[in-house]
């Protein structure tokens, strides 16, 4: 029975094929025919050529080469896509995820559990303030969404047929642990630590972590519109009282002369108008941009061989 490893890989280096080597070593005491199927996201370094180099001397591994960078969540999609064992296990290729987990996450799918999910019990390189971003995100989602995915991550083990049901999902942003979640699957759970990254510090900075958690909220939930409706009753509620304490201050003859109420009111129904935009603008870009119905991703022409 063949088990599919999934590995993203953007800028690995140099790196890469010892990585990938070790995730093959480390998957092997499972028992089952191993394929690595690992997709080269647009990376601008020789991390393509590497898995080629590699392919050449392992027919077990494959490369899925996208145009350009179409983001990792596009990278799973295109491996699962692309995977043709009975079940898939998806890791990182720089080895934060420990593939030593493998054999035991393959043993909890023989024992029928559908989704192997594999929990960061401590991320060891995560600072204080990264730890709290953390906490605080899952938190929301929680509350948003209803699906607890607090210390989840995209290393798991899922059957062929989480598969399918996850390459039928029709919409184009995704969040593959939240997707995985949301199916509701019968599965189990593996605690582990998050190892030091192999090769250079983390590609994801402050900015792209809150549009990559905005991203996936608003993937899931439609409450961040409520927040429209309570912004505007707040405002309305600020704005009567105002007019209650102008009303009182003119019949007592203690208004004062000038527009600052005037102009704190305005300033406040200001934001919370921009603010309202902004929140209906992010979901109106999302209707978009699915409308257009565009490819998740596009993978580079193989090239012609000459005779």
């Amino acid at each position: 029975m063949l088990i599919s490893l999934v590995v993203p890989a953007y800028n690995e280096g140099r790196q890469l094929i010892a990585n990938l080597r070790q995730i093959l070593a480390a998957a092997e005491p499972c028992g089952h025919e191993l394929e690595l199927v690992v997709v080269d996201d647009g990376s601008k370094d020789d991390s393509a050529a590497q898995v080629e180099e590699l392919a050449a001397m392992d027919p077990r591994v494959r490369l899925v080469a996208f145009t350009r960078n179409f983001g990792k969540e596009a990278a799973i999609y295109a491996g699962l896509d692309n995977a043709r064992g009975a079940a898939a296990v998806v890791l990182d290729a720089d080895l934060q995820h420990p593939p030593q987990l493998i054999p035991e996450m393959v043993e909890a799918w023989r024992n029928g559990a559908l989704a192997v999910e594999a929990v960061k019990h401590k991320r060891n390189d995560a600072s204080s303030l990264d730890a709290w971003l953390a906490r605080s995100f899952y938190r929301l989602y929680r509350k948003l969404s209803g699906f607890d995915i607090e210390g989840h991550s995209d290393f798991k083990l899922i059957d062929r047929e989480v598969i399918d049901l996850y390459l039928k999902l029709p919409e184009r942003y995704r969040f593959f642990r939240g997707l995985i979640n949301w199916l509701g699957m019968e599965g189990t759970s593996i605690g582990f630590e998050v190892a030091p990254r192999a090769g250079e510090g983390s590609r994801w900075n402050k900015l792209s972590l809150l549009r990559y958690a905005i991203n996936n909220v608003t993937a899931f939930s439609t409450a961040p519109l409520l927040i429209v409706t309570w912004l505007g009753c707040l405002t309305l509620g600020i704005g009567f009282l105002l007019l209650l304490v102008t009303l009182w201050q003119k019949f007592t003859g203690t208004a004062e002369g000038g527009f600052t109420t005037v102009n704190v009111l305005l300033v406040l129904m200001g934001g919370s108008i921009m603010t309202s935009l902004g929140i209906m603008g992010h979901y109106v870009s999302k209707i978009y941009h699915e409308i257009k119905a565009r490819p998740i991703y596009i993978q580079k022409p193989q090239r012609r061989r000459e005779p």
